[in-house]
């Protein structure tokens, strides 16, 4: 109904403008400490669906983020960046679509900034981050954001960021591949421990790579559910079987896998994380979620992001879906 091609719908994949690229590095910030940001063109990238086989991508600037100290200039680049995705769906012929910017850790700017694009066509929904300046989704700062998407039962994706305090240079790695699993895994359990996640049922929360460490430790949790500090979780496990999942660069037995053993197929997602991870990774990756039967590989993957979205249900899709 709304105009967008048949097939996949990835819901984790990157947008990198020169806009961003510039007033980052020009305060010296990089897509992570020591690692630069990925070269990204929209030509290039509708190519590499084509040649993927994705039909749809819902995409997002997402980590390192927006903010870095000053919240003047995050207002302001949040809005050039979600007026350059809004750009970007409506020339695309149903092609993509967006996850808007919020300009956390505001609250009030991030109302604003829901508010002004809730109708605006080609947002499919919100891009969140797991921590802001140290402060996770669940905190009592942000509800008034959570209130506000939950008013227009709307989707939040969740794309992971580095702690404040991630040991630097205590492992000689790239902080993404430990720190971002982790701290995707810290954002769900503080949405749990604070009671947000049973708070504000009508959000459809997305996270990412099968929930980072969460679906290993989900039993640890439900041991722990007689704890005081589980006080305001009505079910560890049921709470986590209701959100939602995307695959990226989790396609092995010991990902993917794990969290089916805890979720229904229907809650994960089909994910990419192009062009932070590159053509020949994506395909095999690709190759490798065509393995998982109980899902239905990547078609079906696809479908369920198509169906959350409601891309082929819906006459125009927009963040507000009550």
């Amino acid at each position: 109904m709304s105009g967008h091609p048949p097939g996949p719908l990835d819901l984790h994949q990157h947008v990198v403008t020169p806009n961003y690229v510039r007033r980052l590095t020009a305060i010296g910030v990089q897509a992570q400490p020591g690692v630069p940001f990925p070269r990204w063109d929209r030509d290039e990238s509708l190519a590499t669906m084509d040649d993927l086989g994705i039909a749809v991508a819902a995409v997002c600037t997402a980590s390192p983020g927006y903010y870095f100290g000053d919240q003047g200039f995050t207002t302001a680049l949040v809005r050039d960046t979600n007026d350059e995705l809004a750009d970007l769906a409506a020339g695309s012929r149903g092609r993509f679509l967006a996850f808007a910017a919020m300009p956390l850790p505001s609250a009030d700017a991030a109302v604003a900034e829901v508010r002004r694009l809730a109708e605006v066509p080609g947002f499919a929904g919100v891009s969140l981050l797991s921590n802001y300046a140290g402060r996770y989704l669940g905190d009592p700062a942000f509800e008034p954001l959570l209130a506000e998407l939950d008013a227009l039962n709307a989707i939040a994706h969740v794309h992971p960021t580095l702690p404040q305090w991630w040991p630097e240079g205590a492992i000689d790695l790239r902080p993404s591949l430990l720190e971002y699993v982790f701290d995707t895994t810290r954002s769900i359990t503080n949405l749990m421990l604070t009671g947000a996640a049973d708070r504000y049922p009508r959000i459809s929360w997305i996270f990412s790579h099968c929930g980072g460490v969460l679906p290993f430790i989900s039993r640890r949790l439900e041991i722990a559910e007689p704890l005081a500090e589980f006080a305001r979780v009505d079910s560890v496990m049921a709470t986590i079987a209701r959100l939602h999942y995307d695959s990226a660069l989790s396609a092995s037995r010991s990902g993917l896998g794990t969290l089916l053993s805890v979720v229904p197929a229907g809650r994960v997602v089909l994910g990419t994380d192009y062009p932070f991870a590159g053509v020949a990774e994506v395909r095999d990756e690709l190759a490798r979620l065509d393995g998982f039967a109980e899902v239905g590989g990547v078609a079906g993957l696809g479908a369920n992001a198509r169906a959350l979205v409601g891309l082929d249900t819906r006459p125009t899709i927009t963040i507000r879906r009550a």
